[in-house]
């Protein structure tokens, strides 16, 4: 039966209100994982998947303001809801965390262009594509953007969109995101992937747009967690950097992914004596076991921090990356590790291990976990100046 929710209780105080968002996603798991196969190919959540993740307000009101009708929770919140929808699909979890991640961006930008996309109320849903693509000119009021903007998940479902590109006044070039309204943008349906089929992860296209001055945010206060939006948005959720935020969105499908991977392989591996039996089975089950165990204590940690620090400095940013490329380490190997034991069955198409090992690959590709995230803390603990070539830290 699918779950509605016209509208959350707001006389709950954030921490029952959190539980109870989170009992939802796990109410929405069950049709969600009958609906993986069709996800993956379709390249594509199907949109009733997305009406349901945003009925049960598990959309972008999420992070988005209160004085916009959001919720204005806290990142735990997106992490455990896309946890929990990541162990029934890891597009659609991939997808629906990205709806408060996009929408917390947009917290982010100056008051107009927020008024602008929360006009309707806090559900609308945004896509993003942060790499800077677009050519951008300076005009009267504003910029003209032309560019193709790739990997922007979910955008299907979306109305406005983010696009990015460098500006160009003095000095070196600097990145700048741009908010584009419905209607300013086409999609170019190019998303064929080996892994994470289903988020739809298409391009962008802008030809020649106008986006005025207030739709526009440095790349560099979004970095910092300083930026204009802070003036009119009070709360502590849009002054974080976007070190804590950025890679956190995919860890909590990633994580899913490999908690149902675990239980798969268990249940599998318990209707096979000769397997069950397996000296190597029962040391990869407790090898991975424990990892899996580290890795959710590391993330934690983390957002305990995120809910009790006022400020994040260089050092801080630099431990919390460190310890998400770690974590999606350990998710992947893992994953890997239950794979290689899972034999010729696991590479079945109708085997849920063949489809978690494609996408847990494929959502550690991903950008927020490069190997800058280690050199970092490496050059800040061997006493070097923070790496200016490396932009998003």
């Amino acid at each position: 039966m699918t779950m509605v929710v016209k509208e959350i209780d707001r006389s709950s105080d954030l921490a029952t209100l959190h539980e109870t968002l989170v009992e939802r996603a796990r109410a929405l798991a069950p049709q969600i994982r009958e609906r993986a196969a069709k996800t993956e190919a379709m390249r594509a959540v199907p949109r009733e998947s997305i009406a349901e993740i945003v009925a049960a307000g598990l959309g972008g009101r999420i992070l988005a303001p209160r004085r916009f009708g959001g919720d204005e929770l806290s990142l735990d919140t997106m992490y455990e809801v896309s946890l929990e929808l990541g162990r029934a699909c890891a597009s659609t979890a991939w997808c629906a965390a990205l709806l408060p991640h996009d929408a917390h961006m947009v917290g982010f930008f100056p008051q107009a262009a927020q008024e602008a996309v929360w006009a309707d109320g806090p559900d609308a849903c945004i896509a993003a594509s942060l790499a800077p693509a677009a050519t951008v000119q300076k005009v009267d009021g504003g910029y003209r953007l032309t560019g193709r903007h790739g990997f922007a998940s979910g955008v299907d479902h979306a109305s406005w969109v983010i696009v990015s590109g460098l500006i160009k006044d003095g000095g070196r070039p600097a990145n700048h995101h741009f908010l584009v309204k419905p209607g300013d943008y086409t999609i170019d349906d190019d998303w064929y992937a080996a892994g994470m089929r289903g988020t739809g992860s298409k391009t962008i296209v802008v030809d020649d747009v106008f986006v005025p001055d207030g739709f526009v945010l440095a790349a560099a206060a979004l970095v910092a967690g300083d930026a204009p939006g802070a003036e009119v948005n009070q709360g502590a959720l849009y002054r974080q950097p976007l070190a804590l935020h950025a890679g956190l969105t995919f860890l909590g499908p990633m994580m899913g992914t490999a908690l149902d991977a675990f239980d798969h392989f268990v249940d599998w591996a318990r209707g096979r004596a000769q397997t069950a039996g397996s000296e190597i089975v029962q040391e990869a089950v407790a090898r991975t076991a424990a990892d899996l165990d580290l890795a959710q204590l590391a993330v934690w940690r983390i957002l305990t921090a995120a809910r009790t620090s006022g400020t994040f400095e260089l050092a801080d940013r630099a431990e919390i990356l460190r310890d998400y490329n770690r974590v999606a380490e350990l998710l992947v190997e893992s994953v890997d590790r239950l794979f290689a034991l899972s034999g010729t069955s696991g590479f079945k198409e109708t085997s849920p291990m063949q489809q978690k090992w494609r996408d847990i690959h494929m959502m550690a590709s991903h950008v927020s976990f490069t190997r800058a995230n280690f050199q970092h803390y490496g050059r800040m603990v061997l006493g070097l100046e923070r790496d200016p070539k490396l932009v998003v830290f």
